[in-house]
């Protein structure tokens, strides 16, 4: 299983690479991120607010990584050769040949964590920007906000920027964990 993974990620690397990143992630390094993604769309004359909706939907990404990663089996630690109670996640960030980016995200989830993770998933995909929109403010006013601090605002505002539904894929990794997937397009 460990070895379908880093395949995931390497097949995903695949194709006009923007970014990508395999390992532990902080908030250092998510900072790196955005300023290389910024700097490189600036460079290749995308126009400042395709630029910003890029940027922020890759904000809310990474901190989804960042703050929702579970310290992995230890047998993927020590097949992937990482040392102790090391960080697993992967970003990558690809342009397509219609010009729009891809932005694929893996990270492990425990298991009793599927369910709400994939209803989510699946209520967001279903609604029309409207209700997206609506669902914002809802979570807004009513201080929806679990454990982690987030009420699932990332999710719903990534698709409300980037206006297309999200891919996403569970893999069963062991009794545990499961590894998540999570695809956006930006148009």
């Amino acid at each position: 299983m460990e070895a379908n993974i880093h395949s995931l990620y390497q097949k995903v690397s695949k194709g006009n690479l923007v970014i990508s990143h395999e390992g532990a992630i902080d908030s250092d390094l998510i900072s790196t991120f955005l300023a290389k993604v910024e700097d490189s769309l600036l460079q290749d004359g995308e126009n400042a607010k395709r630029v910003r909706k890029i940027y922020n939907i890759l904000v809310e990404a990474l901190q989804n990584l960042y703050h929702h990663q579970e310290i992995p089996p230890k047998a993927f630690l020590d097949s992937m050769q990482i040392p102790g109670l090391g960080q697993y996640v992967f970003f990558v960030m690809t342009k397509e040949n219609s010009g729009n980016y891809r932005v694929t995200c893996g990270n492990f989830v425990l298991k009793s964590k599927v369910k709400v993770l994939r209803d989510r998933m699946e209520q967001l995909n279903s609604l029309s920007q409207e209700e997206l929109k609506e669902l914002y403010k809802i979570i807004l006013n009513n201080d929806e906000f679990s454990e982690k601090g987030g009420g699932g605002l990332g999710f719903i505002d990534m698709a409300r920027k980037s206006g297309n539904k999200f891919g996403y894929e569970f893999i069963n990794f062991d009794d545990k964990f499961n590894f998540f997937i999570f695809e956006v397009l930006v148009s």
